[in-house]
């Protein structure tokens, strides 16, 4: 059975660095992906184009390239999370969680009994379709599956110290750009008004023994962050990284011939 080698990282005091995954469903991102030495994949089926076939694609050459797959699903719904552990998804990522009970709800979902309510099938993509002794992969499934709530939201931010701490909660991971947008304030890493939503959520962290990430484009936030204790630290998309690599040859071009 695999060990969560981002957990394992996380737990040791090491940050991970990430991206994720949103419109390229061809496997040849994944070996782009590993080439780069990334820690982590989000495939994003939130706003990414993915059906549930071709997420669990990628999940499956993610753990063959020994990168870590974490989803993010787009409804707390039982079918997303549990199709996307059964496929083999280390982590699952829920985003707009408001109040206590999205992570129950969550929990539920993700947890084998005693724990959750889970539905068991362990000769699947999750165990490299080997068997295993039920219970023995219920535990160990229990313990190293990660859940990474997202706090972008206001009413989220005021009530960050009830939601990290409650049992099960792997990850509070700040999505600055949908926050920023609900604070309606300008996503910066010089505005105080995100500095002070870092801090919050940092502290929180702390004060819990919960990990703190983030999913920010911007390299001096993910170094920010990481100055204050996130360790988490992922940014970008597949698509933005095509949208900026062609952005700047096209410049260049235009400007060797100006």
């Amino acid at each position: 059975m695999r060990q969560n080698k981002i957990k394992a990282m996380l737990k040791a005091g090491k940050p991970a660095i990430g991206t994720m995954i949103q419109e390229v469903v061809n496997p040849f991102i994944i070996h782009v992906i590993a080439n780069a030495k990334f820690d982590f994949v989000y495939v994003d089926m939130e706003h990414g184009r993915f059906s549930m076939e071709g997420a669990c694609d990628l999940i499956q050459m993610l753990r063959l390239t020994n990168v870590t797959p974490f989803v993010r699903i787009p409804n707390n719904e039982y079918h997303f999370i549990a199709k996307m552990l059964d496929a083999g998804a280390e982590g699952i990522m829920v985003p707009r969680v408001s109040c206590p009970e999205d992570i129950h709800q969550a929990l539920r979902f993700m947890k084998y009994p005693p724990l959750g309510e889970r539905g068991m099938a362990v000769a699947r993509g999750h165990n490299d379709y080997q068997r295993a002794n039920n219970i023995e992969f219920g535990k160990h499934a229990n313990s190293e599956n990660m859940l990474i709530i997202q706090i972008e939201r206001k009413d989220a931010l005021d009530e960050v110290d009830e939601l990290v701490s409650i049992p099960g909660v792997d990850v509070a991971l700040i999505g600055p750009g949908d926050l920023s947008l609900d604070l309606q304030t300008a996503l910066s890493p010089d505005n105080p008004v995100i500095i002070d939503a870092i801090d919050r959520v940092a502290e929180a962290c702390k004060k819990y023994d919960v990990q703190a990430g983030i999913h920010w484009g911007s390299t001096e936030g993910l170094k920010i962050c990481h100055d204050k204790g996130f360790n988490l630290l992922s940014g970008s998309s597949d698509l933005d990284i095509i949208l900026d690599g062609m952005i700047a040859l096209s410049k260049s071009y235009k400007d060797a011939i100006a």
